[in-house]
């Protein structure tokens, strides 16, 4: 089948990979554009775009939706696979090839409809998500759905642990879907809708007032990126690994054993990141700040 694609980051690229596997012929890859990692550094290719050039595919560059009008003009695309692409798409291109876009997302639909379905899957307690191969359409995610598999969501799974999980997951259900789309009917959403707006980097910030729970649930859903944080006078500090205990600690105080008092519960630092240091064990932490605790500010 002759394919467009339509992605960005690293969790889009092991879909692209399997479509090449399976003999589509991918005629143009659509990503975004280069971003610089530092200030002062070169721009460097989205992670689907190094691996487009790799396989030898047609890289196009788009900042806005428009720009896809004009590069598919004339192109004889019979599909188009969307993952995690970044762009709204116009009612055009959704349009353009006989059997549609169909879009990869990371939830089971219509639960976690938006940006940041795994991240809000975790922080609210879910003990499951999955892939859903959706037929796109004007709508956020609105689409009927064509094919799901569901993951399991346990007390060690990750933000990361997860996308790496679903995005092979779902590379398989596509190639699946493509292979024989007659067979695959799309199936109108049912069920009880939720959203996932876009978390930044503030969304993370730990506030001791919330449960231990809450907040351990938090640093799994910011790992490994934007990542869980605090401030300790004035200096951020991440929570990359946590635990709950049933120790005893002071609201808003991180004790010498890394334990951190909050509304409810103690938070156990397992693994912190210091603003400009390399990633250590809370109780190192601590012994490196030589003091029996600190406060959290607040």
């Amino acid at each position: 089948m002759r394919i467009a694609f339509f992605g960005t980051p690293e969790l889009a690229v092991p879909t692209l990979d399997a479509l090449v596997v399976a003999g589509h012929e991918v005629s143009a890859v659509f990503t975004r554009p280069k971003q610089r990692r530092q200030r002062r550094g070169d721009p460097i290719d989205t992670p689907v775009a190094s691996a487009a050039n790799e396989l030898g595919l047609n890289v196009i560059e788009v900042t806005t939706a428009q720009e896809i009008d004009a590069a598919l003009a004339g192109e004889n695309i019979e599909g188009g696979v969307v993952v995690a692409f970044g762009l709204i798409l116009t009612p055009s291109v959704i349009a353009l090839p006989k059997l549609g876009l169909l879009n990869l997302h990371f939830s089971l639909l219509p639960r976690w409809r938006g940006a940041s379905p795994v991240q809000h899957a975790i922080l609210a307690g879910d003990t499951e998500t999955g892939v859903c191969v959706m037929q796109l359409e004007e709508g956020l995610d609105t689409g009927p759905v064509r094919a799901k598999t569901v993951c399991p969501v346990d007390s060690q799974s990750t933000a990361g642990s997860l996308f790496d999980s679903l995005s092979q997951i779902g590379a398989r259900l596509m190639t699946e879907v493509l292979a024989a789309p007659e067979e695959f009917t799309p199936e109108p959403q049912s069920g009880a809708i939720s959203w996932a707006p876009t978390l930044k980097v503030d969304d993370f910030r730990i506030d001791v007032q919330r449960p231990a729970k809450e907040i351990e649930r938090m640093v799994r859903a910011g790992n490994p990126r934007p990542g869980a944080w605090v401030t300790i006078s004035g200096n951020r500090v991440k929570i990359e690994k946590a635990h709950v205990s049933d120790n005893k600690v002071d609201l808003g105080i991180i004790d010498k054993h890394a334990h951190l008092g909050t509304a409810n519960g103690t938070l156990v630092l397992d693994v912190v990141h210091p603003q400009g240091r390399k990633s250590m064990s809370g109780v190192a932490w601590l012994a490196g700040l030589r003091t029996d605790k600190v406060q959290v500010d607040t």
